[in-house]
């Protein structure tokens, strides 16, 4: 620095005008860096927002660059700054923000020239950035433990309910519809199946809800939604779909796709009390215009997005946070789950997609926008005409089962109800005793097993029964299994069955594998 400057140092600075004042904090304003101006007092006479979330207190808790630190460190930023004016050379320390007391930072003191108006800047790393990527990972942690804790109630839960289920199908066809028990136990059925689609909602929260992908038109889905949202919603509701011809594809499974856009219209509705305007739109974005989306976290490659937009209240900054968090709900007592939203969350994550919610750029409303990865589109094909098949459970009778399940309840309940329709049923607890059973010279007709099992898995228990019983088919069952296990029981060409199920319907996939030539 040159000398005639270092001279001038004791100097009193001259006043400075409001006007250049404010040209000055302008200008500090914009740059990328945490920044404040300092009198020869060391009281800050501009400070930018990066700095002022830097330090993470307001103005009057931090009118100086004492109070800018922890308590322990004052005085160390104190003495730097006094040495800063005294020697006129930058010194750099490093100290905690009463923010982030754990955390250090590195501030820098910088003297200015004599006669500019302000004695020192000092000038931090700014974390904004930082801060918002920390938080993103807080919340995808939380939403990840949550995630674990909803799949294993979810696999307990179901079993639980497959018993109920399935008892009460047993009871139900010894009391006719004359009986005075009939009704009750209806009843006891239809909350039933209404805790199961809770349970499903939940998995599909957790990303362990079973998948059958497929290559989809999101426009052509979409459009097929109409009568439905409209139905939702009600006549007090202008709906409007915008759903052009699309020049890309997704792989997902098209009712869980359906499942997120009627949730969106439910809560749309609910946040616009049943009046107002929804409007859910479809387009193509290209890799190169995903920068301009404002959500960095989206890889840079094609993607279809799919915008639910409302007239409702909003979402108050308070909750934006947990509003797809599972059983998280702002309405009374009674009156939702709270596990509309995190079933969204999860089906778009599981099909490898984003979603995002924020305030509709006019103002009014919120607007949901889901991204999934785009594909190329395929050649149209006729949809498959759907044909209903009617099994032969009859012909099932006197057929071997071989039975692995660990919950004992449900272990019972299988066996007691397959034995009730006439199959003869060999149970165990595990794969140890049903490889052993494998081994040996009984004839089984079909195996049925648990996935989730400890120590050998139902999916290895497949691979293994097939090396020693070649001819064997296999119906593997669960609450809830990872993914991982799926991909490997399709790679099989193992038939899966989810939990809860009716004693029908396990008789159906057993009728559906057994050939219609074996022998009993």
């Amino acid at each position: 620095m040159p000398e005639n400057l270092r001279e001038d140092r004791n100097v009193p600075a001259p006043y400075v005008s409001a006007d250049s004042l404010h040209v000055t904090g302008q200008v500090v304003m914009n740059l990328p860096l945490a920044m404040a101006l300092v009198d020869d007092k060391g009281q800050f006479l501009v400070r930018n927002d990066a700095f002022r979330v830097t330090v993470g207190r307001d103005d009057a808790a931090t009118d100086s660059i004492d109070s800018m630190v922890v308590p322990e460190a004052r005085q160390s930023i104190r003495d730097a700054f006094d040495r800063v004016l005294a020697t006129r050379e930058p010194v750099e320390i490093s100290a905690a923000m009463p923010c982030r007391p754990d955390e250090k930072q590195a501030i820098l003191i910088q003297a200015i020239p004599s006669g500019i108006g302000f004695s020192a800047v000092v000038s931090m790393r700014d974390i904004r950035e930082q801060l918002r990527v920390e938080a993103q990972v807080a919340a995808a942690t939380r939403m990840q433990a949550v995630g674990q804790l909803a799949g294993g109630v979810a696999h307990d839960f179901n079993n639980i309910l497959t018993a109920v289920l399935m008892l009460t199908d047993q009871l139900l066809s010894r009391h006719p519809e004359t009986s005075p028990d009939h009704d009750a136990l209806s009843e006891i059925r239809r909350n039933g199946l209404r805790a199961a689609a809770l349970v499903e909602q939940l998995l599909a929260f957790a990303r362990q809800q079973p998948q059958r992908q497929e290559l989809l038109d999101i426009a052509v889905l979409v459009d097929g939604l109409r009568p439905l949202v409209s139905q939702l919603v009600g006549p007090a509701i202008m709906v409007d779909i915008i759903a052009e011809p699309m020049a890309s594809a997704v792989l997902a499974d098209p009712s869980q796709i359906e499942q997120v856009i009627v949730n969106l219209a439910v809560n749309a509705r609910d946040a616009m009390d049943g009046n107002g305007h929804l409007n859910i739109h479809v387009v193509d974005v290209r890799g190169n215009a995903i920068a301009a989306e404002g959500h960095r976290i989206i890889p840079h490659v094609n993607h279809v997005r799919i915008d639910v937009i409302d007239t409702g209240t909003g979402i108050p900054p308070e909750i934006a946070g947990k509003i797809f968090e599972p059983f998280f709900t702002t309405k009374p007592m009674g009156q939702g789950t709270g596990l509309g939203l995190s079933t969204v969350y999860g089906i778009v994550k599981q099909s490898g997609g984003y979603v995002f919610a924020m305030p509709h750029p006019d103002g009014r409303g919120t607007k949901f926008s889901i991204y999934l990865p785009a594909l190329p589109k395929a050649a149209d094909v006729a949809p498959t005409p759907a044909v209903t098949v009617v099994r032969d459970h009859d012909r099932l009778i006197g057929m071997h089962v071989l039975l692995v399940e660990d919950d004992n309840a449900v272990r019972t309940i299988f066996d007691r109800a397959l034995q009730h329709r006439g199959l003869r049923v060999t149970a165990a607890a595990s794969a140890d005793p049903a490889l052993e059973w494998l081994q040996s010279d009984t004839h089984f007709d079909v195996l049925v097993s648990d996935i989730m099992m400890p120590g050998v898995d139902g999916v290895e228990l497949a691979r293994r029964a097939r090396l020693l019983r070649p001819g064997l088919v296999t119906v593997l069952v669960s609450g809830y299994a990872e993914m991982p296990l799926h991909r490997a029981a399709d790679a099989q060409g193992v038939n899966f069955l989810s939990k809860p199920f009716s004693l029908a319907e396990l008789l159906d996939v057993i009728a559906e594998v057994i050939p219609q030539s074996a022998k009993k």
